[in-house]
């Protein structure tokens, strides 16, 4: 089992649609999987940039923020992970175990007007492995979420 794990912007919409999603993922990691959720630096340049691209009116910082706070009940739970990055993304990922949901970004739009691709693992050189890489690359230059507010409050 790899586990599931999400990069994107803000993400709100998997909080807002599924209102026992903290409870959903505790439970799941209570039984050993492990989740990994990569946001966007509310703080951070490339978020200000999205934010005019998509003309947002300077709200993307909260929606990430948001986002955050309704996962917050899990940041103590053991397998749950959850870090800021300062990368500007061509797309997010949602992964889960061989499977994969990509959402290329569309110049000017808004995240629910961008295609949803569904990728399966078949083998090592299809489109998932890239995607899951590109993940990896990600998260191996961000930083933990708790970290970034302990630097802000002091």
């Amino acid at each position: 089992m790899y586990g599931e794990t999400w990069s994107g912007y803000a993400m709100l919409f998997f909080p807002e649609q599924h209102p026992r999603l903290a409870q959903v993922i505790s439970e799941k990691c209570a039984n050993g999987l492990r989740v990994r959720i990569a946001l966007a630096d509310p703080e951070g340049a490339e978020v200000k940039a999205r934010d005019a691209l998509e003309g947002l009116g300077g709200t993307l910082p909260g929606r990430i923020r948001s986002s955050v706070a309704h996962l917050e009940p899990l940041f103590s739970t053991a397998g749950f992970e959850i870090r800021y990055h300062w990368v500007p993304l061509y797309n997010a990922v949602y992964r889960f175990d061989d499977q994969m949901l990509v959402t290329p970004y569309l110049y000017r739009l808004h995240g629910y007007q961008h295609p949803l691709l569904h990728l399966k693992r078949l083998g090592p050189a299809g489109l998932f492995e890239p995607y899951a890489q590109q993940f990896e690359a990600i998260w191996n230059e961000s930083r933990p979420v708790l970290e970034n507010a302990a630097a802000s409050s002091s």
